[in-house]
């Protein structure tokens, strides 16, 4: 399974005044009020999102270890905004991951074992299949390729695969 991304997010709890951003240095952020109201943070692994609430979000990530180190190097990069001490770490809230299961998947016969209540598959509109679980959601793929999205840790993904897995080889 390879990780696409990790969103997380979490809560400064306190406001933050984005007249002070022009204090960071050029590289370290983004702010267009006329495209988005939130402020781009830029970290050497990922992104963050910054509201004027004090709520923000890290994404772009690779894997769960980089949740950390991102967010610590973000409450160093706007420390000069805020007081680091009030901040909570984020919550790991999507992650999404990839994996090609090496095998031509008949999607019609896949839309009758899976239940018609759990999938969507309108090859007119879109060319995968979307497969809706308890844990997350799959869109799965004719070529094989599979992208799992909606999950909130590694092995509720991974079961997740391994279960649809199984049950794609029982149609193909």
């Amino acid at each position: 399974m390879k990780i696409i991304n990790i969103v997380a997010s979490g809560d400064l709890h306190q406001s933050v005044s984005f007249e002070r951003l022009p204090e960071l240095p050029d590289t370290n952020y983004r702010y267009n009020p006329e495209n988005y109201h939130g402020a781009y943070i830029l970290l050497s692994r990922g992104k963050a999102t910054i509201y004027r609430s004090g709520k923000y979000i890290i994404y772009g990530l690779a894997s769960l270890d980089e949740v950390d180190t991102s967010y610590r190097e973000f409450l160093t990069r706007i420390s000069p905004l805020i007081d680091p001490s009030l901040a909570s770490p984020p919550e790991v809230r999507n992650i999404v991951g990839m994996e090609d299961f090496q095998i031509e998947i008949p999607l019609l016969q896949l839309v009758v074992a899976l239940r018609m209540e759990q999938v969507e598959y309108e090859p007119e509109q879109f060319p995968g299949l979307i497969y809706r679980g308890d844990a997350g959601t799959a869109l799965i793929f004719s070529s094989g390729k599979v992208i799992f999205a909606g999950f909130k840790d590694l092995d509720s993904m991974e079961a997740f695969a391994s279960g649809l897995k199984a049950k794609i080889k029982n149609v193909a």
